[in-house]
């Protein structure tokens, strides 16, 4: 798994190209592009290959979520298959964050996946009440 912190490239260009279409998909539509760009810019970039693991079940979380990019990821714990997660904006890892609990499933890149890993402490501020909210 590659890790890139978006903060260090200092590349508008490329926070433009990923938050304009989370403004119109996935759980930060009709949030302000202003919103959404400091939230990409605040994020770290991860890519994956098939079959590499973003989560691993009964792991402590970390104090971040993922907001899938691109790709497909299929999250699974030990009882079997629970969802396929292929829609741009898609939300993982937040239930572990939310109840400061262990990692309740595994998630697996099942093709070449890019997601948004956000500081939990971003999603917090005042403008993602609604969003936190549902």
């Amino acid at each position: 798994m590659k890790r890139t912190d978006i903060a260090w490239l200092h590349d508008d260009a490329l926070v433009a190209s990923l938050a304009a279409p989370l403004c119109e998909r996935g759980p930060l539509a009709g949030l302000a592009s202003d919103v959404v760009a400091a939230v990409v810019r605040s994020s770290a970039m991860v890519e994956l290959a098939a079959g590499e693991m973003l989560i691993r079940e009964g792991e402590p979380a970390t104090p971040e979520v993922f907001l899938l990019v691109e790709g497909t990821l299929v999250v699974q714990s030990k009882t079997g298959f629970i969802a396929r997660l292929d829609q741009l904006g898609a939300v993982v890892g937040e239930a572990a964050v939310v109840l400061s609990s262990k990692r309740s499933a595994d998630v697996v890149a099942e093709t070449a996946v890019r997601a948004l890993v956000v500081p939990s402490e971003v999603l917090s501020r005042p403008e993602f009440e609604d969003v936190a909210a549902g």
